[in-house]
């Protein structure tokens, strides 16, 4: 290094002594100073002295076994570089109270600064390629703050009850694992700012730890925090680019309880904020923005998920086989599925809101006891599912632009067992939930949504429906008459029988005007299915319907449709500008008599089945608009049907030719 006139060095000798007490060391590279290496300036030094260090490159490593300060002379600038090429650990320090500042730190296969002892201070120093930085073992109350730390394996690691120290204000960036506790107590971890980096913020058996303030920018993995508790996590920032890596997590919670975690901003990543098989954790006011899965909980419980902000991605927050949960006043926007629920009991879903919501707001699935209170839906495809999911309470929750709000499903009597009143409300209309109810009466009303489940002797009469569908399952000998079921989902019949479905106005609904799934013996009778986005009357494998005198018209699929469908009688019903009349397939042993197909675009098709499309020479077949036919009804001008051997043996000339018959 280029050197000081005598005089200057002397004086400066002469200001860097102390009169008494603690000494100053000064070490040189070039020998202009009594010590080459500093490890020979630590062998002469004692307690509380002071060893400075002028610009050089110093190959060695180094031993302090006494309290001392190392940092660079005053008044000298250029980096003091230790080299660490063919050498394992930079400083290792054994004794208390070592401050180590504006040292650099290059290419130790191990350690660069390997903390033994305790109250030290590593502050301002530069590390580039050491695995890692700065390691504590079993080291407490030391302060690492303000260093640089750079392609390394491991930024700083504290291990093997290393309690009490604080990790502040450092620069890490392109380190695999930036920082990392292992079974490390008592720590606090704050403000630091991490780049580039695979695993941010790593805890593995450590509590009591404080993480908070952070800026976090990741490749795979922000904060992971492992088998610990009482953690207070708060105002961090962690940003995943993970470039399509689907085990990406911004914040992974593992086997850990007692645990606050809050105000964290949290963008991007497969998973935001994961907690899986932990206990007592509180999950509040983060905001999470362009994760796939911005909350997932699995195997957890007793969890106050409580007003998060969420926004944008597939799923809002997941719960998996998770109890006795709280998920409230939290705001997920834009999702496909905003809440999902699988296999959870007893948890309570309360005054959270779902905006914009392209699939199902909240979808709940072999789950049950869940309080769903509050809850606000807005501009959305679907509201609530229930799927075999019992004993659930649904009150006070409103739906605004949602175009389905609620549906319910079970393979059993006992998933529909849900106790769900008129305070839930679509655009301010009420939905109706009956369960095992016998005798009642429907009139006069409106409402935005019925479901009867396992219900007898009902008395729908009436009444105009806003959104949804009428929904019956497993319910026998109800009727259903003069309402008003338009501009929504229809009528749709699951395993029920025996029903009227009686002068009801079907018009332009999403799907079909009418559905029957399973159901036998029902009348369907004098009802007006007109302009529905798919079929009129639909009937899936169902047995020994009547529909009779029914005006089917302008359907956009087909007017009347059974499939696997058998024995019913379709007769005196007009079936007008459709754009297929009549189809049926794979059913046998219907009868299609007395019909009036006008103006349909294909009148009828007939596949893989038995039917008669005719009543015989005296009852007659049908009036086909396409079709020219002498007397009513005509026994010479045989109307062919499309799809098979079946055939209109007696077809009539007249509109109702029948009735003239």
């Amino acid at each position: 290094m280029p050197r000081l006139p005598l005089i200057i060095f002397m004086a400066l000798l002469i200001w860097l002594s102390p009169v008494g007490g603690a000494r100053t060391y000064i070490v040189d590279d070039d020998g202009f100073s009594n010590y080459r290496t500093i490890q020979d300036a630590v062998i002469a030094a004692s307690d509380g002295d002071t060893i400075y260090v002028k610009p050089g490159n110093y190959s060695e490593e180094v031993i302090l076994n006494k309290s001392l300060s190392l940092m660079p002379l005053i008044g000298e600038s250029g980096p003091i570089i230790l080299n660490g090429q063919g050498k394992e650990t930079g400083i290792t320090v054994y004794s208390d109270g070592c401050y180590l500042e504006g040292l650099s730190f290059q290419g130790y296969s191990g350690a660069a600064v390997h903390l033994l002892s305790r109250k030290n201070r590593i502050e301002k120093n530069v590390f580039e390629d050491a695995s890692p930085a700065i390691l504590a073992s079993g080291s407490e109350g030391n302060s690492i703050n303000g260093n640089l730390i750079s392609n390394c394996q491991g930024g700083v690691a504290l291990r093997d009850a290393s309690g009490n120290n604080s990790i502040d204000g450092n620069e890490i960036t392109s380190c695999n694992i930036s920082i990392f506790l292992g079974e490390a107590d008592g720590n606090s971890i704050i403000e630091n700012n991490i780049s580039d980096a695979y695993w941010g913020i790593w805890l593995d058996n450590s509590s009591q730890v404080q993480i908070e303030g952070n800026d976090i920018q990741s490749r795979s993995h922000g904060i992971l925090l492992l088998n610990g508790s009482s953690l207070y996590v708060s105002d961090n920032l962690v940003l995943i680019d993970d470039e399509g890596n689907s085990t990406s997590r911004a914040a992974l919670l593992a086997n850990v309880s007692d645990v606050v975690f809050q105000r964290n901003e949290i963008g991007g990543g497969e998973i935001g904020l994961a907690a899986l098989d932990c206990q007592n954790n509180e999950l509040l006011y983060n905001n999470i923005t362009q994760s796939n899965n911005a909350i997932y909980i699995q195997d957890a419980y007793g969890l106050n998920i409580n007003n998060n902000s969420l926004n944008e991605g597939d799923y809002g927050i997941r719960v998996d086989n998770s109890s006795q949960n709280s998920i409230i006043g939290n705001l997920a926007r834009d999702f496909v599925i905003a809440l999902d629920i699988g296999a959870a009991e007893d948890n309570r879903i309360l005054k959270n809101q779902f905006v914009g919501i392209t699939d199902a707001a909240m979808q709940i699935t072999s789950s049950g006891n869940c309080k769903i209170l509050e809850n606000e839906f807005i501009d959305g495809f679907r509201g609530i599912m229930l799927i075999e999911s019992p004993a659930n309470l649904l009150q006070d929750n409103r739906f605004q632009n949602v175009t389905w709000s609620l549906y319910v499903e079970s393979q059993t009597k006992e998933g529909f067992n849900n106790s769900i009143d008129e305070s839930n409300v679509v655009d301010l209309v009420p939905i109706a939930y009956l369960f095992d109810q016998s005798g009642m009466q429907i009139r006069d009303k409106q409402l935005a949504h019925l479901t009867m489940a396992y219900c007898k002797n009902m008395a729908v009469d009436n009444i105009t429906l806003t959104s949804d569908a009428v929904f019956l399952f497993d319910s026998m000998n109800n009727s259903i008459i003069n309402s008003n079921i338009s501009e929504c989902f229809g009528v749709r019949l699951i395993n029920s029988s025996g029903n009227d479905i009686l002068g009801n106005l079907f018009n332009g609904n999403g799907y079909s005007g009418l559905f029957l799934y399973s159901s036998d013996g029902n009348r369907i009778e004098k009802n007006v299915a007109s302009e529905n986005e798919q079929n009129g009357l639909s009937l899936l494998s169902c047995n020994q319907n009547i529909i009779r005198d029914n005006s089917v018209q302008k359907n956009l699929v087909t007017g009347i449709w059974l499939n696997l469908s058998n024995d019913n009688q379709i007769y005196e019903n007009n079936i007008t500008a459709n754009s297929l009349g009549c189809q049926l397939s794979f059913s046998t042993g219907n009868t299609i008599y007395h019909n009036n197909f006008i103006d349909n675009i294909e009148h009828s098709i007939d596949t893989e089945g038995s039917n008669s499309w005719d009543a015989g020479n005296s009852t007659g077949g049908n009036y086909w608009s396409d079709h020219s036919a002498k007397g009513n009804p005509s026994s010479d001008w045989p109307r062919s049907i499309k799809g098979g051997n079946a055939k209109d043996s007696y077809p009539f000339q007249d509109v109702n030719g029948w009735l003239a018959a």
